[in-house]
């Protein structure tokens, strides 16, 4: 795909991504236990670090260059 081979794209990818590791939006939240008695934002912590592993694995696939 094209779009991948373009800096603008990853600069983009890796904004939001560390935009949405600030996690501004939920300061001061109720306390309350979901899956395994385990926090929400441990979930939403694992997905981000998921999604930053997918990313890193594609980007460096697609646009780093090897000198050859």
């Amino acid at each position: 795909m094209k779009i991948l081979n373009t800096a603008y794209f990853w600069i983009c990818c890796f904004t939001v991504i560390f935009l949405s590791a600030l996690d501004f939006w939920s300061w001061e939240p109720e306390t309350s236990f979901s899956f395994l008695y385990l926090p929400t934002w441990v979930f939403y912590f694992l997905g981000l670090q998921v999604l930053l592993s997918l990313a890193i694995h594609v980007f460096s696939r697609t646009f780093w260059k090897t000198p050859s």
